[in-house]
């Protein structure tokens, strides 16, 4: 551990997902006010909310591709550079938005750009760390990373939306000066200069070999439960708060901040958990059934509660789940160093996405069954899946990462 807090290159993309969660999560903590500032209809806040996080999202898809292809051909850095440069300004720009098709746009054009952050960072450190630090500076990184949502969900509720969003434009272009003293992986330019006769971040190549497609397929089912927690449960916490007769307020933005400071504790306990057990699958599949034990049954217990219970339950569903960090670095030490950043990146942004399937077949589903009914049977469809996807992919904590397919 100590190794990890004196490297620099740690630091810098742990201060890199926190400017990229910052902006991820302010939009869910704001999505409220944002909206009825712009004249949305209370009726119609979750709807409207819905379709921007889809549009969101569907930027994040086609720039996970777009940035993890430009970072195997090109390099880890300038992925990151022009990844950061992208949702610095989109993020500040989302301070002006006037109405709902400006609004979409510009959520759009942040996804885009965020969709480089995690997938570079966490590639570039697993190839710069030796290979017993690989674990736990993924979960570092994504641990300091969730205080970007913390602190973007304090932000919203103290200071207002549009500011929160002008702060995060603001951070995005100090991590981009700080990234200018980030170097290049070694792994990546040796491999690079020795096999110059492979495809280098082709998506065709990654999807032509069965094995590698069987894995990708797997690594994104076993990622679902977490946009799950994250995009149905806390996004839409008024909703579910009001439907279980929670006595007392509750925001978005104080659910989001209360599962993301569980998430804290449980990446790092994941980590060390993996280090303790000397298996990546092992972690992953125990802090899942941790997670979705709470996740999908919490709407039966905490009925009629608090407002301090529901958030309390909130902060041990974001803990159980915590095992992101090392389901992300377990994604990156499967592929090869031809195809780790474009792998890496989409897969990130692919689970992220998950939430729109998820969230379109809440919404066909909450009207004739219920909210909690459709929350509880679509939460223990994902956890399983994502358990039985697991349980299917290799082992990877002892493996070398230098090699190429």
């Amino acid at each position: 551990m100590r190794e990890l807090l004196k490297s620099k290159l740690v630091w810098i993309a742990a201060f890199g997902y926190f400017v990229d969660l910052f902006d991820l999560v302010l939009y869910g903590a704001v999505r409220v006010e944002s909206l009825t500032s712009m004249g949305v209809s209370p009726r119609d806040l979750f709807s409207v909310g819905a379709m921007l996080l889809n549009v969101q999202m569907a930027g994040m898809v086609i720039g996970g591709f777009a940035w993890g292809m430009l970072g195997d051909r090109r390099g880890r850095r300038e992925a990151l550079f022009g990844s950061i440069l992208i949702y610095s300004l989109a993020t500040f720009l989302n301070a002006y938005v006037k109405d709902v098709p400006m609004y979409a746009f510009m959520r759009f054009f942040a996804g885009f750009g965020l969709a480089g952050e995690l997938g570079a960072a966490v590639t570039l450190v697993s190839e710069i760390l030796p290979q017993k630090s690989r674990g736990m500076g993924s979960a570092w990184i994504t641990s300091v990373g969730f205080l970007g949502a913390v602190a973007s969900s304090y932000l919203s509720q103290n200071f207002g939306w549009q500011n929160g969003y002008r702060i995060g434009g603001v951070l995005g272009i100090m991590l981009l000066f700080a990234r200018f003293q980030v170097r290049e992986s070694h792994v990546y330019l040796k491999s690079r200069e020795d096999n110059k006769s492979i495809s280098w971040g082709s998506v065709i190549a990654l999807f032509k070999n069965r094995e590698l497609c069987k894995y990708y397929a797997l690594a994104l089912l076993a990622g679902v439960p977490i946009w799950y927690v994250a995009g149905i449960l806390s996004y839409f916490a008024p909703e579910f708060a009001l439907e279980m007769r929670i006595d007392g307020d509750v925001t978005a933005g104080y659910a989001i901040m209360v599962g993301y400071l569980g998430s804290i504790i449980g990446d790092l306990a994941c980590g060390l958990t993996s280090q303790v057990l000397r298996s990546r699958k092992k972690a992953v599949m125990i802090f899942m059934v941790l997670g979705g034990s709470i996740a999908v049954v919490h709407p039966l217990l905490i009925r009629e509660a608090t407002a301090s219970s529901f958030y309390w339950t909130r902060f041990w569903i974001g803990t159980g789940c915590g095992f992101f960090a090392m389901l992300i670095a377990w994604i990156s030490e499967i592929f090869g160093t031809n195809l780790r950043a474009t792998a890496t990146t989409s897969l990130v942004n692919l689970i992220r996405a998950s939430v729109i399937p998820i969230t379109l077949l809440f919404q066909a589903l909450a009207p004739n069954l219920g909210l909690m009914p459709t929350s509880i049977s679509i939460g223990f469809v994902c956890f399983g899946i994502a358990l039985l996807a697991a349980s299917r992919l290799p082992e990877t904590f002892h493996r070398e990462i230098n090699f190429t397919h």
